[in-house]
């Protein structure tokens, strides 16, 4: 399985997953140009990809949509309430927490997200021999999305903010309650928590993503989330802002 982390944080998100050589995009929050730039340094291109999935609509996710899809004929597959919003007439809906074939051997299960965007999701993504996780954009992780995502061999999750650096800093008291809510974003602290719970079931490979770059450090996430997992036998790597640079990893 190979990742290939284009843009990762508030300004941007998109993702390559190859998983036994069927390419999927995870949203597409950034220019056609970004993309296409991203995808050719790694041998990719737009019509070598096979599926779309499209977390919600919030613009750090979907800005680069309009000029994307008349480029990726690809299937986009996204929640009911995305789907209207975005893609009425082309994208395919997936429903909360039931198992879809997308693709001959991949099978993607759409997860209820705790954010204020109506119908946010994340995946499970799986074929035969590979399981991978990817929970972006949600202020909480209740038992529910747990239990939806243990086993995976490999997650992606978000590890948004420090809670200190975003009470103490510029940002608006509403926006900063906002961020601290249920619905907001996912604090160093609470994805520390939930890793070592998804270590302790069997996850080995993590990567934190959609780090504020206001109110988080990529040293203050890792730091958190190696405390919490000290002992255990794991490796948790920060995605990059932007990043053109394929990582493998290891399918046992």
């Amino acid at each position: 399985m190979k990742i290939l982390p284009i843009a990762s944080g508030s300004t941007g998100n998109c993702m390559l997953l190859d998983l036994d050589g069927k390419r999927l995009l995870i949203d597409l929050g950034v220019s056609a140009s970004v993309l296409r730039d991203a995808l050719t340094a790694n041998g990719y291109g737009f019509d070598g990809i096979d599926a779309v999935l499209i977390t919600h609509t919030h613009s750090d996710h979907v800005k680069g949509l309009e000029v994307c899809r008349k480029r990726i004929s690809a299937p986009f597959f996204m929640s009911h309430t995305s789907k209207d919003a975005l893609m009425p007439e082309r994208a395919e809906a997936l429903t909360y927490s039931v198992q879809t074939e997308i693709l001959p051997g991949l099978r993607v299960t759409a997860i209820r997200t705790s954010h204020d965007c109506p119908g946010s999701i994340g995946f499970r993504i799986e074929t035969n021999k590979f399981c991978i996780g990817y929970l972006t954009d949600l202020g909480c992780i209740p038992e529910s999305t747990m239990e939806m995502l243990y086993g995976a061999q490999c997650i992606v999750i978000e590890s948004n903010h420090d809670v200190e650096m975003l009470r103490w800093g510029r940002y608006p008291a509403f926006l900063k309650k906002r961020i601290l809510s249920d619905a907001g974003h996912l604090s160093n602290e609470s994805c520390s928590e939930a890793i070592a719970r998804f270590a302790e079931r069997g996850t080995k490979r993590f990567f934190l993503a959609h780090l504020s770059q206001e109110n988080n450090r990529p040293e203050l996430a890792l730091e958190s989330a190696l405390k919490a997992t000290a002992g255990m036998n794991v490796t948790i790597d920060v995605l990059p802002v932007y990043g053109e640079k394929l990582i493998e990893i290891d399918e046992s």
